[in-house]
Parts: C-alpha cells; sequence; structure tokens
C-alpha cells in the first residue's frame, strides 16, 4: 500500500486532521450494509490548507491531471427521516406551550430527536424557535434572517437552529475543529431559509458547519459561526421525579448525568433492568413515556431508541416491531482482532435482542435463530433482554420471536432478518 505522501514529522494544521476522518464518522451514523463488499480502489491524498482539505486518489498518473474520481463518498443521511421532519406543523398544543397568539404564528417545520421537538415558527416579529419536551419548553427571541448561514438559538438539551443562507447543500453541525466523539456532531435538517437540530449538542465554543462532500474530488469545509449562549427551558407542567434509590435507578441515575447530548427530562426516566450480557459488558434500561427506551453499557455510553420509528434511516435492519413487543438489537461478545499494520479494533457477530414487552398478556418471549439454542426469557420491569444470536456472515439471519401468555398459548411469531 502506498503511503500517505506528507511531510515526515510535520503535524497537520488545526482541523484538518478532524476534516480527514469525516466521511469516516459519517459512517459511524449510516445503516448498517447489507453485506455488500468494501471496494478500496486507491489510496487517499491529503492536500490542505487552514481552512479546507482537498482529497484526491493516487494512481499511477499524475492525479492532479487525473478525471474526477468517481468513487462516491459516504453522503449525509437524509435529515427529513432521520429527525421525522414535518413542514408547516407543530406538535400538538406547542404553538400554546411556545407562547404564541392565536392566528399570528405560522408553523414553518417541526424537527424530533429523542423525545425532542423543535419547531420554526413565522411570527409578526421574525422566526421563532422553540424546542418542547415532554416537561419543558424553551423559546428564542424572534429572529431576522441575516441572509446568511448562521447558528441563531441553543438550548441547555442540545437543539440547535438557525438559518441557512443560499447555500443549498446539506451540512452538519460540529461543536469543536476535531471532534471526536458522535456527540460532538449533529445533522441539520433544512427547511426553506432556517435549519434544526434537535437534541444534538450544547456549544462550547464556536460551532462550526460542514456542508456535505460527496465525491472524492470535493473539497471539505468548515465554516465557523457563533454560537449564543444556551436558554435554559421551563417546566411548564408537573415535574416527574423517578425513584433513584433501587441499584437500578442509581445505575441510570449515573448513566444520566453529564451526557453529550444530554438526555432529555433526565429525572423522568423510569429504571428498567439491569442485565450483564458478557463478563466485561452489561446494559441499564431506562423508559421514558411509551416509545423511548434507553440503553446504558458500562462504560456509561447511552443509545436512545425511538420505538416508534422502526423506519428511521439510523436504525435500518436494526429494529423490530409487532403487537406485544418492540425492540432493537445490540451487539456483544466483542473480540480483539488487529488489522493491517497490527492495528486492534474490536469485532462482532453476535446480538441480543432487547425488548419492550406493549402487551399485558405476555409471560414469555423465546428466541430461536438457526445457529444457536432458543433462549427464552419473562419480562422484567416492562422488558426481555434475549442474547446469543450468532450472525451468518455470508447471508441475513432469519431469527422466530415466540411470545407466549400465562397459560402457554402462543399470542404472536415474528419473523426477523439480521
Amino acid at each position: 500500500m502506498t503511503d500517505l505522501d506528507l511531510p515526515p514529522g510535520s503535524p497537520l494544521p488545526d482541523g484538518v486532521r478532524a476534516a480527514a476522518l469525516v466521511r469516516l464518522r459519517a459512517g459511524f451514523d449510516a445503516p448498517p450494509p447489507r453485506r455488500r463488499p468494501l471496494k478500496v480502489a486507491a489510496v487517499a491524498v491529503v492536500v490542505a490548507t487552514a481552512a479546507t482539505l482537498a482529497v484526491r486518489w493516487s494512481g499511477p498518473e499524475d492525479p492532479a491531471a487525473a478525471p474526477p474520481s468517481d468513487i462516491p463518498e459516504l453522503p449525509l443521511l437524509d435529515a427529513a427521516r432521520y429527525y421525522d421532519v414535518r413542514e408547516g406543523s407543530a406538535p400538538d398544543g406547542a404553538a400554546l406551550r411556545c407562547g404564541a397568539v392565536s392566528g399570528q404564528w405560522t408553523p414553518i417545520a417541526t424537527a424530533t430527536r429523542n423525545g425532542v421537538d423543535l419547531t420554526a415558527f413565522t411570527t409578526p416579529a421574525g422566526i421563532v424557535f422553540c424546542e418542547t419536551t415532554p416537561a419543558s419548553v424553551t423559546v428564542s427571541a424572534p429572529q431576522a434572517d441575516p441572509g446568511g448561514l448562521a447558528l441563531s438559538f441553543t438550548t441547555t438539551t442540545g437543539s440547535l437552529a438557525g438559518f441557512t443562507g443560499d447555500d443549498q447543500r446539506p451540512f452538519t453541525l460540529v461543536r469543536k475543529p476535531d471532534p471526536t466523539m458522535p456527540g460532538d456532531r449533529a445533522l441539520a435538517a433544512r427547511s426553506g431559509r432556517v435549519f434544526l437540530a434537535p437534541n444534538g449538542f450544547v456549544p462550547v465554543g464556536p460551532v462550526f458547519a460542514q456542508p456535505e462532500a460527496t465525491r472524492s474530488s470535493e473539497v471539505v469545509q468548515r465554516f465557523e459561526l457563533a454560537a449564543p449562549t444556551p436558554t435554559a427551558g421551563v417546566v411548564d407542567g408537573r415535574p416527574v421525579v423517578e425513584e433513584r434509590t433501587s441499584p437500578e435507578g442509581h445505575r441510570l441515575g449515573e448513566c444520566l448525568a453529564d451526557q453529550s447530548p444530554p438526555v432529555p427530562d433526565a429525572t423522568a426516566w423510569r429504571a428498567g433492568q439491569a442485565v450483564g450480557l458478557d463478563p466485561d459488558r452489561s446494559l441499564q434500561l431506562g423508559h421514558y413515556q411509551r416509545d423511548l427506551l434507553l440503553l446504558c453499557y458500562q462504560d456509561r455510553t447511552v443509545q436512545i431508541v425511538d420505538l416508534a420509528r422502526p423506519d428511521a434511516p439510523q436504525w435500518a435492519g436494526m429494529m423490530i416491531s409487532g403487537d406485544t413487543l418492540r425492540g432493537v438489537r445490540v451487539a456483544h461478545r466483542f473480540t480483539k482482532s488487529a488489522g493491517e499494520g497490527g492495528t486492534p479494533y474490536l469485532s462482532s457477530n453476535t446480538v441480543a435482542v432487547v425488548a419492550v414487552v406493549t402487551d399485558p398478556r405476555v409471560a414469555e418471549v423465546t428466541l430461536e435463530s438457526p445457529n444457536d439454542p432458543a433462549v427464552t426469557a419473562a419480562p422484567v420491569a416492562g422488558s426481555v433482554v434475549l442474547p446469543g444470536v450468532t450472525l451468518n456472515a455470508q447471508h441475513p439471519t432469519v431469527v422466530r420471536l415466540v411470545v407466549r401468555n400465562a397459560a402457554g398459548d402462543v399470542i404472536e411469531e415474528l419473523r426477523q432478518e439480521f
């Protein structure tokens, strides 16, 4: 393999390393491939200035004289599907909670993530952004379109909103010049000349907008945006405070503290069961409202799953949805491996099914897979966890979930392809 043509021992300028990794990190949010082999045609050569990064593909000819590459880059996810964007609509009761004057506020669009709704309204005084959760509301002052890309509203729950300017490209918002964690980035949903990113991240300084690059010959750009001070929400209903004294409640409370992005309405999450998947991998479950399932791993990494959205691109092929239960698959039984050059990494071909029971008749659930013994579990604190499904590396693995009542009668059967 050809080495990168960089000066030996010279550090890259600030921000260049992060930009060089953007395409790899974009893949972290992409749905899993359907076992299509990754084809690497060439090696990237990085040509950078302090503000921009050009990526060309090396070959036997002069890369400057070569035609643009036909190798597609990893595109951003469809923000409208990612956030379930509803054009011209606001959640029921949101306009009143946000302080709308009857007949004078018109919703532009609403985007939703993790139970957080972020809505833009047209009002006589300007554009108003409003974030609502089941427990709180946060409202911006009226804003005038500045004519260019601008971040105009941020909240302590991590929502970001503003104006797009004339550039029509999709873009992400980045919390710092060298992002290292998924919580450092937020996809922006565009609607006309405004953008919305609910429950993205809380700025710690300037925020950077990074437009999508869809071809390997494109320049990856990053624009610095001034970030307003995050606005704190106001609890506009009776606050819900779930217990944190039981072992499960205490673990959940520790999981919810200091997360990025912040977990919305953190005190209102009900503790579910704690389960050990492996000697070194465990899960603490949390539940909120009807549709939100929280997975907290032993290292305090948190995932929130909106069980009402099995069609969302970020959960493609991952979710299970039936009449008696809804859930998601999670990987476990990781093994250490080494790539080319000895670079270590973890891999897994084993998953567990974590499902929330939605029917009070459910007494037990059995998971049958072609490569493993059947596993049966009874609901604990409203959920079942069924580990040990070995995935087939050559073709999809079809599993069967059999749901029974207390008399042993089958009340539902689900087939799921992993």
